[in-house]
């Protein structure tokens, strides 16, 4: 299987991560996958978006969660990675998925949890998708809360989920057993070879997170599925 280059965040070292301008770069880069950021704003509407508060990725201050959607779509979301994108805003997860689908992306949608009620997310999230038409056979989604994974899997088990690790646990395979996952998402830093291996031989995919570098995987290589990069044009 050919290993599948996935751009992080979009494709966050060349545009500002989590908006519609990373999707475009990733097509233009004749990417298949983009990894993004998902939970919910204070309507309960679900926005792509990675940190708690605004200010690192937007002009807004305060966490995401205390604003509308109506509020952060207002906030420019591009100046502060570049001048160019000025204006670029904050999307919905609606706008996320439609604009991906007219691009033929295919999507590891990430929940993140952000002390939001769990089941409220994933039925928002669920929700949108099924509304956009979304092909599942095109999205993966994968959190760090193994809660919020299993949340999906009763809802949804037809959606293909993967289990997100910094240090994997020793009853790793328990947990990706209890989902249902078809794959397993590390930090590269933190996994071996042989443990790579033992979760290829269980059955499932492996990907690794943030890769920014080709010599910094070559160990863990013959056992990845996936690489997520801020710079998939390296591995290209």
């Amino acid at each position: 299987m050919m290993l599948i280059i996935a751009g992080h965040r979009g494709a966050k070292g060349s545009t500002p991560e989590n908006t519609l301008a990373g999707l475009d770069r990733a097509a233009e880069l004749g990417l298949a996958w983009v990894e993004f950021d998902c939970f919910l704003t204070k309507d309960h509407q679900p926005v792509v978006f990675h940190d708690e508060h605004l200010e690192r990725c937007s002009n807004g201050r305060g966490k995401v969660a205390d604003y509308s959607l109506a509020q952060l779509q207002q906030l420019d979301a591009g100046s502060w990675f570049d001048p160019r994108f000025a204006g670029e805003h904050i999307p919905s997860l609606r706008q996320y998925l439609l604009h991906a689908k007219r691009l033929g992306l295919k999507l590891n949608l990430e929940l993140k949890y952000h002390q939001q009620p769990r089941q409220q997310l994933v039925e928002a999230v669920l929700s949108e998708i099924e509304h956009c038409d979304f092909p599942l056979s095109d999205l993966l989604i994968s959190s760090f809360d193994h809660q919020l994974m299993l949340f999906i899997h009763h809802h949804a088990p037809e959606v293909d989920l993967a289990q997100l690790y910094e240090d994997i646990p020793e009853n790793w395979q328990l947990q990706l057993q209890d989902m249902n996952a078809v794959a397993c998402h590390c930090d590269y830093r933190r996994l071996t070879p042989e443990l790579a291996k033992q979760i290829k031989l269980a059955g499932y995919r492996l990907s690794t997170y943030t890769v920014n570098e080709p010599t910094e995987i070559t160990a863990l290589l013959p056992w990845l599925d996936m690489l997520i990069s801020d710079f998939p044009e390296r591995f290209i």
